[in-house]
């Protein structure tokens, strides 16, 4: 083993470290990340503006088009950034081992602003995943009907655990910030085993009874 060129290779840091993620260019008023692809900064008026137009144009279809709008998203967005990440470790994303893909999985919210991930695996021998986020900016603010409202970011988790396993999942939203909770929290799994969860959701059971219910 040639052991002064094992040395010599770079050892991959942070790949989200904002000052090597996130770039600005001050004259054009521009931010852009590693590879150059430009990002935007959305205020939270914006993202208000934008429920309260589609809830005034579609009403009870806009969490349906806010979901397909988050899988949309998420396909272009997921696709590129495992493009980043293969080539920044050098190796495929399904190769990383789980406490590099869950690292860059929440420093990639925090730098983009989409909230603070916690992953809770306890839920596995149920064939689900549990997620929190706290800080979300994708909620439905006051949302009146008493059910969880972070609708953009549901599709988007579906299409992030499709894209790492491979197979159709189903994300359920069980809590909600616009509820009064701490966090937005998910569960993700088989269609087949979230159908009850879903049920239990719409018929207005608090997350707690609901992982109560799961794990009994």
């Amino acid at each position: 083993m040639d052991l002064e060129a094992l040395f010599s290779q770079p050892v991959p840091g942070d790949y989200f470290a904002p000052g090597a993620y996130v770039q600005g260019d001050l004259e054009l008023g521009t931010l852009s990340n590693r590879r150059g692809n430009r990002l935007l900064a959305i205020p939270e008026y914006l993202v208000r503006a934008i429920y309260g137009g589609l809830e005034q144009e579609i009403g009870k279809a806009a969490p349906l088009v806010l979901q397909n709008c988050g899988r949309h998203w998420g396909q272009h967005f997921f696709a590129r950034l495992s493009e980043e990440l293969a080539e920044y470790y050098g190796k495929p994303l399904a190769e990383l081992t789980m406490q590099e893909l869950v690292y860059c999985l929440t420093r990639c919210w925090q730098v983009h602003g989409w909230g603070q991930l916690q992953f809770d695996w306890s839920w596995h021998t149920a064939g689900m995943i549990c997620l929190q986020n706290q800080y979300s900016p994708w909620v439905k603010p006051n949302s009146g009907d008493g059910s969880p409202a972070a609708h953009v970011e549901v599709g988007l988790l579906e299409v992030l655990f499709q894209h790492i396993t491979g197979r159709q999942v189903q994300c359920v939203q069980i809590s909600c910030i616009s509820l009064g909770h701490p966090s937005n929290q998910f569960l993700i799994g088989l269609p087949e085993r979230l159908e009850p969860v879903a049920d239990w959701v719409k018929s207005g059971l608090a997350a707690a009874a609901i992982l109560e219910r799961l794990r009994q």
